[in-house]
C-alpha cells in the first residue's frame, strides 16, 4: 500500500519544475517505500535517478556512469 506520501512527491516534483539543476537524496530505514516513491513520482517526468546499495564502492560508480 502506497499513502500518505503527497507532500514528498510534491516536493520532488517542485524541484523538477525549478529551472535548475538539483541533487537529492532520499535516505532512510529499509522498506519503507523510498524506490516505490521515485518510482511513482517519476513515471510520467523526464529523471534520472539511482538506487545504491551496499556492494562494493567501485562497482556502485560503474553502475552509476
Amino acid at each position: 500500500m502506497f499513502v500518505n506520501r503527497e507532500l514528498e512527491i510534491q516536493s520532488l516534483l517542485d524541484l523538477m519544475a525549478s529551472n535548475k539543476a538539483e541533487l537529492v537524496i532520499v535516505y532512510g530505514r529499509r522498506r519503507i517505500g523510498k524506490t516505490e516513491l521515485l518510482r511513482r513520482t517519476f513515471a510520467k517526468e523526464r529523471a534520472i535517478y539511482f538506487v545504491a546499495d551496499l556492494g562494493a564502492d567501485q562497482d556502485q560508480r560503474r553502475r552509476f556512469s
